[in-house]
């Protein structure tokens, strides 16, 4: 649900999250803490009880009206509301029966995660007897979204009148899974990583043996093969030497226009600290080092750390630190060879798949406007989970 509000937020939609314990993260979208939903709350616990025991009586009714009454004020002037697994999970089955009963005055998507019928972890005391039979009924009035085809599978086999279920999967947040500094938060949809084939790290400063100028050529070529890389530099400059201010100035003045979308010198937007670093490493796919001459050569090493691969120059620091596991890339004419050698690595493949299927840019594009477009045409009012 975090992932989903902060997606929807920098969508441009207002979104209030509903919940009956928790905390305000924080990130610029309404959270409101309804005690009547809470598991401790008095008629949730008694309800719950009883219901583990086969048995209801009259608490469940009135737990039910409460929460209509409640459910019925919060979500007065909300175009839509995102409701999470409640209709097909049985942990509050008084806020289920609420939920359906609430369903023709508001516009509600059961959002659905898990499913009770199909789980083996529960028994159901009387699963054909209300209210556990809600765990097989469906709404005429609520759109239906599974987040796998497993899901949407079972709410269309199990649910009764049968309906049909849109599939939308879960997004993956990078600045959050790796707790990114405001900084890169903030570059994350500028730099388009989702998109790129390829995202090379050069965290070097910027002097004439670093061989920048290969990795800026790396960049070209790719382009002309109809790839789209991105090359970040971290390019700190030397204060010590003329020559590599000089040489700054060249590469940056250099670049062709059509390559400003591809290159970035990451110093000339925000200073590089350990934190900064540490960040660029997790988005990158490779760490492309030219460097004609190391005496040790740490990035290479801070990269085996992050589980990057490796395309750096043949130089013997490189060669006595990586051995066999990098590819020494010391010739544009070995290119070729060195992106199929990267693109045979599972953890390379695998990175650069999730980021463009579960990327929150991607997944609000091509399942969450189609579904908004279909739900309400004109949707600008807030959005409610």
């Amino acid at each position: 649900m975090r992932d989903q509000a902060n997606m929807l937020k920098s969508a441009g939609h207002q979104v209030k999250v509903f919940a009956g314990v928790g905390r305000d993260p924080g990130e610029g979208y309404v959270v409101e803490i309804l005690p009547e939903l809470a598991p401790e709350h008095e008629l949730n616990s008694a309800v719950r009880s009883v219901l583990e025991r086969g048995q209801s009586d009259h608490n469940f009714s009135k737990y039910r009206t409460l929460l209509i009454e409640t459910l019925d004020a919060a979500f007065s002037g909300f175009d839509l509301v995102l409701i999470h697994n409640v209709f097909t999970v049985h942990f509050n089955l008084a806020l289920t029966r609420a939920l359906h009963d609430l369903a023709s005055r508001h516009k509600m998507v059961a959002w659905t995660h898990d499913f009770t019928a199909t789980n083996t972890d529960y028994a159901l005391p009387n699963p054909t007897q209300p209210p556990w039979n809600l765990m097989r009924m469906s709404s005429p009035d609520v759109t239906y979204v599974a987040i796998s085809d497993l899901r949407a599978q079972e709410i269309e086999t199990y649910l009764k009148p049968a309906i049909t279920a849109h599939i939308i999967p879960n997004t993956v947040d990078p600045g959050r899974v790796f707790d990114l500094t405001p900084e890169m938060r903030e570059s994350l949809r500028s730099l388009l990583i989702y998109e790129r084939d390829f995202v090379f790290l050069v965290p070097s400063r910027l002097m004439v043996r670093k061989n920048i100028e290969f990795a800026v050529d790396v960049i070209k070529n790719l382009i002309e093969l109809k790839r789209d890389p991105l090359l970040l530099i971290t390019g700190v400059g030397d204060s010590n030497s003329t020559a590599a201010k000089h040489y700054g100035d060249f590469l940056r003045q250099s670049l062709p226009k059509h390559l400003l979308n591809h290159i970035v010198f990451v110093s000339d937007f925000f200073t590089v600290h350990d934190d900064t670093l540490r960040d660029l490493y997790l988005l990158a796919d490779c760490l492309l080092y030219p460097s004609r001459q190391e005496g040790f050569g740490l990035p290479v090493v801070e990269a085996a750390l992050y589980r990057l691969p490796v395309l750096c120059n043949n130089v013997p620091a490189y060669r006595a630190i990586g051995g066999d596991e990098a590819f020494l890339l010391d010739d544009l004419a070995k290119l070729p060879a060195a992106i199929a050698w990267l693109e045979a690595q599972p953890v390379f493949r695998q990175q650069r798949k999730c980021r463009r299927i579960f990327d929150p840019t991607v997944i609000f594009r091509k399942y969450y406007q189609p579904l908004f477009s279909t739900l309400m045409p004109k949707l600008s009012q807030p959005i409610s989970s």
